[in-house]
C-alpha cells in the first residue's frame, strides 16, 4: 500500500509491501508530484481541455500570453507583484532641494511622489504659460520610464504646471502658470507604467 510523504504533500510513495509494479509505482509518483510543479499549457483552452477537474494551489504557465496563474478553487488567478517602495534616491538639480520623495512600484506600475523646494531664483512664465525648460531632479534607476518620455502635472499652492521624465531619470519643469518663485515648495506626481 503507498504511503504519504514525508513532507504532508499528499504524494504517494510506493512501498515494499506493494505489490511489484514499476509503471504503477511511477504512475504513482507522477500524479503526486505533476499538480505541485508549474504546469505548462500552449494556453488558457489547452489547459482547461486538459486540467478538466483543477485542484486549489494548481500552478500553470501559458505560453501564449507568458502568464503564471494559480487556481484558487474556484478561478485562475494572476498572482499580484510584491510592492515595492522607496524614499531615497531622488536627486535635486541646481538650484532645488528635495524635501521628500515616495515611490510605489507593483509590477510595471509606479507612482512617483517628489516634493522639491526652489532655492534658486524666481523662474519666470510668459504669458502662455511657458518656462524655459528647467530641470529640478534625477530619479533613480529603477523608477524611470523604459520607453518613452512622460509628462507629468506640479503644483506649489500658487501655481502649477507640466513636467516631463525621460528614460534617463532627468524630471524637466516646462510649464507653471505665474512662474515657480523662488522659496517655492513643488509637489510633483506621476504614475506611468514601464514596459520592461
Amino acid at each position: 500500500m503507498t504511503a504519504p510523504d514525508k513532507y504532508g504533500q499528499g504524494v504517494a510513495v510506493w512501498q515494499m509491501t506493494d505489490p511489484p509494479s514499476i509503471p504503477d509505482a511511477a504512475q504513482a509518483l507522477a500524479d503526486g508530484i505533476i499538480p505541485r510543479t508549474v504546469m505548462r499549457f500552449a494556453s488558457a483552452s489547452t489547459r482547461g481541455a486538459t486540467l478538466t477537474a483543477p485542484v486549489e494551489g494548481m500552478v500553470t504557465w501559458l505560453e501564449d500570453a507568458n502568464r503564471l496563474d494559480v487556481y484558487n478553487g474556484s478561478t485562475w488567478v494572476t498572482p499580484e507583484p510584491s510592492l515595492a517602495t522607496t524614499t531615497t534616491g531622488l536627486s535635486a538639480a541646481s538650484g532645488f532641494s528635495v524635501l521628500d520623495f515616495f515611490g510605489h512600484r507593483q509590477g510595471k506600475v509606479v507612482v512617483l511622489d517628489m516634493y522639491l523646494a526652489r532655492t534658486g531664483s524666481t523662474i519666470a512664465a510668459n504669458d502662455g504659460g511657458n518656462i524655459a525648460d528647467t530641470v529640478c531632479a534625477t530619479v533613480p534607476s529603477a523608477w524611470r520610464p523604459t520607453h518613452s518620455t512622460i509628462a507629468g502635472y506640479w503644483d506649489s499652492g500658487s501655481s502649477f504646471g507640466g513636467f516631463v521624465i525621460g528614460t534617463d531619470g532627468i524630471v524637466t519643469l516646462r510649464t507653471a502658470t505665474n512662474g515657480v518663485a523662488g522659496g517655492t515648495n513643488l509637489r510633483l506626481h506621476i504614475t506611468f507604467i514601464r514596459t520592461t
